[in-house]
């Protein structure tokens, strides 16, 4: 069978179809270039990085600022309480839950035995006294009373010392206060334990801070938060020391802040002293980077420097600092993370340039 007339002119037009687009691809290629060279001129040089005694400064036009959104705030003085930096660990609660129960349960076996032992040293005292009166009831009958009554009396002693021997446990792992709970029958701490809705708390205070310590109020937050600390309750000094760390211990009951079994946390503890003078610096000004948070300070019309914030000291919807910030600096608390953003393309483009 011939093959068809049209095979062969097919074949020499994709030949063609082909040549003549590497022809295209190849001598436009200069012009692809360029364009790609237009696209990047084509979007605006919003800002500029320079560095200022170790602080990186953006420098963004007014124009720039007001497309952009960019917004300031000033900042006005406040004063806090001095405090100190404590860290400390969310604990288990199940092996206090378990002493717990098994403290309730002998308790509660002590006290049947105790009745019992009541009882039939009630049925010993009527025997004995018809024994008495003129033996009324055999001396057998009166023995076997006595034998109950002292069977009843051993047990229901030795119940209650299993009991005791049980809060001691509690007392001795868990400190005065979770014995008291448990011993008045307070059953609120537990079951909100129970519950999950409150977490038992162990901070470490360094032993040389002591002296100057309050350790009954006390603000905290996982480690790997950004949110702000939160106040937790104060139970009692812990007898047991931190695996991580050393210094004396205290534990607190945080509620309602949903903390997971292990999780480490940093608190800050009132201090004796006076108290500080600073800012707040307020949240909406806050951008993280590197796991630290900065703010940006508008320093001049073009000029933002990046600072470090401190976020261990919440206050009004922000943060309180001592230090880096003073009342009246514009502060930006709008387009925060843009200029954040346009400082990392910065420094990104230098990298690929060098």
């Amino acid at each position: 069978m011939k093959p068809s007339r049209s095979v062969p002119i097919i074949a020499a037009m994709a030949v063609v179809i082909a040549a003549l687009s590497w022809a295209l691809v190849y001598y436009a290629r200069d012009e692809f270039k360029l364009a790609a060279e237009r696209r990047d001129i084509d979007i605006p040089a919003h800002a500029a990085i320079t560095s200022d005694d170790g602080f990186a400064v953006v420098h963004v036009s007014p124009q720039s600022q007001n497309a952009s959104g960019i917004t300031t705030a000033a900042l006005g003085g406040a004063r806090a309480a001095a405090t100190l930096e404590v860290a400390g660990v969310v604990l288990n609660p199940q092996p206090l839950l378990d002493l717990r129960g098994r403290y309730l349960a002998a308790a509660a076996e002590a006290n049947a035995l105790r009745t019992a032992s009541a009882n039939s040293k009630a049925d010993y005292d009527r025997l004995r006294g018809l024994f008495d009166d003129e033996r009324n009831v055999s001396e057998r009958a009166l023995l076997a009373a006595e034998t109950q009554w002292q069977g009843d009396q051993a047990r229901a002693t030795a119940a209650q010392q299993a009991a005791a021997t049980l809060l001691d446990d509690i007392r001795i792992n868990w400190g005065m206060q979770a014995a008291r709970w448990v011993s008045e029958g307070n059953t609120t701490a537990f079951d909100a334990l129970a519950k999950r809705r409150a977490a038992l708390l162990m901070m470490t205070l360094p032993y040389e801070r002591q002296a100057d310590a309050d350790p009954t109020i006390l603000t905290v937050a996982p480690d790997s938060s950004h949110a702000g600390q939160r106040p937790v309750r104060f139970v009692s000094a812990a007898p047991q020391a931190d695996t991580l760390l050393s210094g004396a211990t205290y534990l607190y009951l945080a509620e309602n802040l949903d903390l997971r079994s292990g999780i480490r946390l940093t608190g800050q503890m009132k201090r004796a002293g006076k108290p500080r003078d600073g800012v707040v610096v307020p949240a909406t000004a806050a951008v993280w980077h590197g796991g630290k948070a900065w703010a940006y300070v508008k320093d001049g019309d073009e000029r933002f420097v990046r600072k470090p914030l401190a976020t261990d000291q919440e206050m009004n919807d922000g943060w309180f600092a001592g230090e880096g910030f003073v009342p009246g600096d514009q502060v930006v608390v709008g387009g925060a993370q843009l200029l954040l953003s346009e400082e990392l393309k910065f420094q990104i483009r230098n990298e690929n340039e060098d």
